[in-house]
């Protein structure tokens, strides 16, 4: 037999046990999200693996040739995000969150200056400093209130006021249950805000979190389109500070990628569009289901951190604390019942990041309280197999989707 059947045989091997894992998993992972049918087609575009270089004001005589057709695409994207973000520039040429992160950082600070990150022991993302150091970029972190969990902006402020080295501050929090207060920060004239929305880009396009531009003219937003977001994986650059564009437009690309996947881009635009219809309703929902579920989790006997006001979240994520002793044997047991979920060692929080966003999208509204009895059971008596399954096997039945566009030529008729 050719050896290549071989091959694909176990390729489909592959997929169809993934497609199992996927159907009956619980999805709590605050990093990933559904992606619907409709927004999938952009991905099997026949645009995959065309070349663009440069942005929308290119030398057009040095381009590919068929590039006009897929700048049209760009120019899409840019309207359709200025609807949602109200950014002038918005830009999503860079491949992933932390692709985007490496071309900021590489675009906008400059040699000699100083940036304030957010400390992966604060919950900020743990590349970031790698990537300072891989880039010979000097940092310190931003000051953190461990009981408040919150920013310590009295420290913070009294910094940017003393070291006048500091050109930026990064807020990149992989871990979020209160966002940052950008109005309580006294920014000096030349400092500027790097602002990571990764995790909660939907959040603010649904309106159910400030929009960080709109807290000075010195910052610029970027994210990945995979979390609160529900889209395909790509980077995203947004402002309206006119010195940040004409840096940031000419570096993406082809300074820094050359072969920009446009294909991506289009699925990014049916995204926006199940966003501007149903954006709204879905981060008011995601709310309101991170907190019901922290509400029925305390209930049930965890312990459940809450936000400076008593919120158990102000995002799609919650924190779970455990003892430290409990939180790999707990987590193997999350992995062989085939809960996602993210275990953390650090100095905020020692036991379970979970993420809502993608149950949010699902119909779980009424079985929020199995939800929590589910995970008690695997937290205390992970030994109750049957019951366990039982209840997890009810719980996928949930997994029938919402807030996505079926079919929008139906929908114009």
């Amino acid at each position: 037999m050719v050896k290549y059947i071989d091959y694909y045989k176990r390729l489909t091997t592959i997929y169809e046990e993934y497609k199992v894992f996927d159907r009956t998993k619980i999805p709590l992972c605050a990093a990933e999200n559904y992606t619907s049918p409709f927004v999938k087609q952009g991905l099997i575009s026949n645009y995959e693996g065309k070349y663009i270089s440069g942005y929308i004001d290119r030398d057009k005589e040095k381009d590919f040739i068929g590039s006009d057709y897929l700048e049209k695409i760009l120019l899409l994207s840019n309207d359709m995000a200025a609807e949602l973000f109200h950014a002038k520039y918005n830009d999503f040429r860079s491949l992933t969150g932390i692709n985007t992160v490496a071309l900021i950082l590489m675009t906008l600070i400059d040699k000699g200056t100083k940036i304030l990150i957010t400390d992966p022991q604060a919950g900020g993302h743990g590349s970031l400093p790698k990537l300072c150091d891989n880039l010979g970029i000097q940092y310190a972190p931003i000051p953190y209130d461990y009981m408040r969990m919150q920013i310590d902006y009295d420290g913070l402020n009294q910094i940017l006021e003393q070291d006048s080295r500091v050109s930026f501050l990064f807020f990149c929090q992989s871990d979020i249950i209160q966002p940052p207060e950008l109005q309580k920060i006294n920014l000096p004239p030349k400092v500027g805000i790097i602002y990571d929305a990764t995790q909660t880009l939907g959040l603010i396009a649904g309106g159910a979190l400030p929009n960080p531009l709109e807290a000075c003219q010195n910052i610029i937003m970027i994210g990945g389109t995979h979390k609160t977001f529900p889209s395909v994986t790509c980077g995203y650059v947004a402002t309206n500070n006119d010195n940040y564009i004409n840096r940031v437009k000419q570096n993406i690309s082809p300074n820094f990628l050359r072969n920009v996947q446009v294909n991506n881009i289009t699925s990014v635009c049916l995204s926006m569009l199940e966003m501007l219809k149903f954006g709204e309703a879905y981060a008011q929902k995601i709310i309101w289901t991170a907190n019901a579920l922290g509400d029925a989790l305390s209930g049930d006997g965890l312990r459940v951190k809450c936000t400076e006001d008593g919120a158990f979240s102000h995002t799609h994520q919650l924190f779970i604390e455990v003892p430290k002793e409990q939180v790999d044997i707990s987590y193997t047991h999350f992995r062989n019942y085939g809960i996602t979920l993210n275990k953390r060692k650090t100095a905020y929080l020692t036991g379970f990041r979970l993420g809502v966003q993608e149950i949010a999208r699902y119909h779980f509204d009424e079985h929020i309280a199995n939800l929590a009895h589910l995970l008690c059971l695997v937290l205390n008596s992970p030994e109750k197999y049957h019951e366990i399954m039982n209840l997890k096997a009810t719980l996928a039945l949930c997994k029938s989707d919402q807030y996505v566009i079926d079919d929008l030529f139906m929908e114009l008729e």
